[in-house]
C-alpha cells in the first residue's frame, strides 16, 4: 500500500463505509441472540474496538458506557439503508464481495460478507494473512481487522468462498477457556495436555503461556477451516436446507436443520474430523468433543466412546469406523428430509413440519 500515495485515504474512506455497514448489521442482529450470547459478544466487540487482548479485561463501568452508547446508536439507525462502498470511483454493493476485493487482495486486505446466524447479514474488512485454493474452493484466512460487527463469527462458508477470522477466533476461544464451567471438563484437558499446559495456569498468567494459545489458535484456525469446507462440499443439503430455512424460520425444525448441516460438515470425508484422523490431532479432536454444541451428541452417538478410545489407547481405526457409521446415517436422514419436503413443495403447510418433527425430532428426544 505504501507504493500507491492514495491508497491510505482511500482505504479509510472504505474503513468508514464497512464500518456504517457493520453497525446496522449488529443492530439488526442483537435481538437475534440470547442475553448472555449478546453480552459475550458485546465484550469481544469492545476488546477488539479497544485494541486489547483477548486476556485482557476491560473495567466494567467502561464497557457498560460503551454499551449504552451502542445501543443509542443502533437505536438511531432504524430504518437507516446499507451504505455502498467506493474504491476508485467504482461504486460497489455491499454483498458484492468478489468486486471489492479484486482491488483489494492485491494489497494484502481482503472484505467478507455473507449471512451468519439467523439469515442476518454480517460484514467484516481484514488483512490478509492467507489466500489458498481447493479444488474449486477460495479460503481467505484474516488476520487483524479494521471492521466487523457484533456476529464476529470466526469461520464462515458463502458458496464457494471460506473465510477464517483469526482474531474473531482468538476472541471465541480465549471466552470458551475462561468459562467457569470448563475447569473439570475432561476433553479440554486431554486438549490442552497437548500443548503441555494446564487451564488454570493459563487464566492465571496468559502473558506467559502466549506461546501455546498461538499454537492452539493456528491449530483450530485449520480445524475450523476444514469443517467449512465440509460444509462447502457436502451436497445432502442443498435443496433441503433452504427449503427449511425459507419455510420453517426459528423454529426447532431449523435448529435441527442447522444441526444436521453442521453434523455432516464435521463427519464428512471433506469435513473436520477425516481432516484430525489424517493428522492424528488428539489435541483438536478432544477440543471438538470438549466443545460440541447441543445437537451433536444426539446426532453422532457414536462419537464419543470413539474419541475415548482414541485418547486411552490411540485407538483412530475405531474412530474412522464412527464417522463412516455417522456420515452414512446422517446422509440418509438428509435424503429422506429432501423427499419429504419434494413431496409437499407444491404447498407446504403446518402437517409438512408436524411431519418433520415426528419422523427426525421426536426419535432424539427434541
Amino acid at each position: 500500500m505504501a507504493d500507491n500515495p492514495k491508497t491510505p485515504h482511500r482505504l479509510q474512506a472504505l474503513i468508514s463505509q464497512v464500518r456504517w455497514n457493520c453497525r446496522l448489521a449488529s443492530a439488526g442482529g442483537a435481538y437475534y441472540y440470547s442475553l448472555c450470547g449478546l453480552l459475550l459478544r458485546l465484550r469481544q466487540l469492545y476488546k477488539w474496538e479497544h485494541g486489547l487482548q483477548p486476556w485482557q479485561e476491560p473495567e466494567p463501568d467502561a464497557v457498560l458506557t460503551w454499551v449504552a452508547e451502542q445501543e443509542s446508536v443502533w437505536d438511531s439507525l432504524e430504518g437507516a439503508p446499507w451504505r455502498p462502498l467506493t474504491w476508485d470511483g467504482e461504486i460497489i454493493e455491499p454483498q458484492e464481495v468478489d468486486a471489492l476485493n479484486r482491488h483489494l487482495l492485491p494489497l494484502g486486505l481482503a472484505y467478507g460478507a455473507g449471512l451468519s446466524r439467523g439469515l442476518k447479514p454480517t460484514f467484516f474488512l481484514g488483512e490478509l494473512a492467507e489466500a489458498r485454493r481447493r479444488g474449486e474452493l477460495t479460503i481467505l484466512i484474516l488476520g487483524p481487522e479494521l471492521a466487523r460487527d457484533l456476529d464476529g463469527t470466526p469461520a464462515l462458508c458463502q458458496g464457494s468462498l471460506i473465510y477464517a477470522r483469526k482474531q474473531a477466533l482468538a476472541f471465541y476461544l480465549w471466552d470458551r477457556l475462561s468459562d467457569p464451567m470448563q475447569q473439570n471438563n475432561e476433553f479440554l484437558k486431554i486438549a490442552l495436555a497437548g500443548y503441555r499446559l494446564a487451564l488454570k495456569d493459563l487464566l492465571r498468567d496468559p502473558e506467559a503461556h502466549e506461546e501455546q494459545f498461538q499454537a492452539l489458535l493456528a491449530a483450530e484456525l485449520e480445524a475450523a477451516i476444514h469443517h467449512e469446507i465440509g460444509e462447502a462440499l457436502e451436497p445432502s443439503l442443498r435443496q433441503a436446507l433452504p427449503a427449511v430455512l425459507e419455510t420453517y424460520p426459528q423454529t426447532r425444525v431449523e435448529l435441527w436443520a442447522r444441526g444436521l448441516k453442521d453434523a455432516l460438515a464435521e463427519v464428512n470425508e471433506f469435513g473436520r474430523l477425516s481432516y484430525l484422523i489424517e493428522t492424528r490431532d488428539l489435541s483438536s479432536l478432544a477440543l471438538m468433543l470438549a466443545w460440541r454444541p447441543g445437537l451433536y451428541p444426539l446426532l453422532m452417538p457414536e462419537l464419543d466412546p470413539a474419541c475415548r478410545r482414541v485418547a486411552a489407547r490411540g485407538d483412530w481405526p475405531a474412530l474412522e469406523e464412527a464417522r463412516v457409521q455417522a456420515l452414512t446415517r446422517l446422509r440418509r436422514t438428509a435424503g429422506g428430509l429432501t423427499e419429504l419436503l419434494a413431496a409437499k413443495e407444491s404447498a407446504p403447510s403446518p402437517t409438512t413440519l408436524k411431519e418433520i418433527e415426528q419422523q427426525y425430532l421426536a426419535p432424539l428426544g427434541l
